[in-house]
């Protein structure tokens, strides 16, 4: 591993992001604390009778923007589609930034299932930003306070997402408990450390599958020093004396 540099680059809402350098591979890292999570892309994520593994009220139906979480109903626009068939029938089609493009905007399997696939829901105002990164780029997140890491990518954005906001998959390898949506149950407690790598989308971007995220990810902290390095990234962010480097 070479020299790696960290340099404070700028602040978006509240929190202070950091550029990490190590010899022209780049990517920038942010902590955070108890970011919220998200049931986006699963196909049991709302239900109509607020069953789902999320609130309804996330969604923004019936009052808020659902049209830009939901998918409307060709035949009722003013409603949202409902699945018509399988085990989730009767649910929404709840959608991700990230699709398939092999499949219908009214197929539940287009989107990022956040059950199943680890990933971060990200501001549609800081994406606008230069060197911010987009949909589709991968990004390592690890628990300083249990030692576990979770490779995913950037799977959704828009309007109301805070920075850190994850997949209930993401939280959950976190955790090291099923986390859920809805009652916060398995939400990782401790201080996070997100690394992301801005420009990294491969084409097409999705579908991957978890274990090619991993080893996507794994390749692309290499430079930065590893897996090993990340709680030693975490505390100087922090300001923290550095933890010895992880077996």
């Amino acid at each position: 591993m070479g020299v790696v540099l960290i340099e404070r680059w700028t602040e978006f809402a509240g929190a202070a992001l950091h550029r990490v350098d190590a010899g022209g591979h780049r990517a920038y890292a942010f902590l955070c604390a108890q970011p919220p999570i998200t049931a986006q892309g699963a196909p049991d994520a709302y239900h109509p009778d607020d069953t789902g593994s999320g609130s309804l009220h996330d969604s923004g139906w019936p009052t808020g923007a659902w049209r830009e979480r939901l998918v409307p109903d060709p035949h009722q626009p003013q409603r949202p589609l409902r699945q018509a068939e399988g085990a989730q029938a009767g649910y929404f089609v709840s959608t991700t930034a990230l699709a398939d493009a092999r499949f219908p905007r009214s197929n539940p399997q287009a989107y990022v299932d956040a059950g199943r696939v680890p990933y971060l829901a990200m501001p549609a105002t800081w994406l606008a930003q230069a060197g911010a990164g987009g949909v589709g780029d991968f990004v390592v997140v690890h628990d300083r306070a249990t030692a576990r890491s979770s490779f995913g990518l950037i799977g959704d954005a828009g309007r109301g997402r805070a920075l850190g906001e994850m997949s209930e998959r993401m939280a959950s390898d976190l955790s090291g408990v099923r986390a859920h949506a809805r009652s916060g149950r398995g939400a990782p407690r401790g201080t996070l450390l997100c690394v992301v790598f801005p420009d990294s989308r491969r084409e097409p971007a999705w579908p991957l599958r978890n274990s090619a995220l991993r080893a996507r990810c794994e390749q692309l902290l290499r430079p930065l020093g590893g897996i090993a390095r990340l709680a030693q990234l975490a505390d100087s962010l922090a300001g923290l004396p550095a933890s010895p480097p992880q077996e």
